[in-house]
């Protein structure tokens, strides 16, 4: 099965892609020719968090790694965190896994 979100880089930045799948955006895709996936433009702190999605790392872990690459620019890391992964999980772009307390 093809990934529904993958992370590109190009040169005028970073970008989520995500596929619309849902019978809705199909339908829009088809009917009113819509694109089929969405570009979102990532700054570089969600390019540095996206980055650490693929690996087996908790949420504190992420945020001490930002603080320690970004400093003080990326104060308060946790909560900017928290928010920015909140939007990925409404939008069903992340996956937790429970069992280990980790992003995929």
């Amino acid at each position: 099965m093809e990934k529904r979100v993958t992370l590109k880089k190009e040169s005028d930045g970073a970008f989520l892609i995500i596929q619309r799948t849902n019978i809705v955006e199909r339908f829009t895709i088809r009917f009113f020719k819509q694109p089929a996936v969405r570009r979102i433009k990532l700054d570089k702190f969600g390019l540095f968090v996206v980055e650490q999605l693929d690996s087996h790392k908790n949420v504190q872990q992420i945020a001490d790694e930002m603080s320690e690459h970004f400093g003080e620019e990326a104060e308060p890391a946790l909560p900017r965190l928290v928010k920015f992964l909140q939007v990925l999980e409404v939008y069903d772009w992340i996956i937790w896994d429970t069992d280990d307390s980790v992003l995929k």
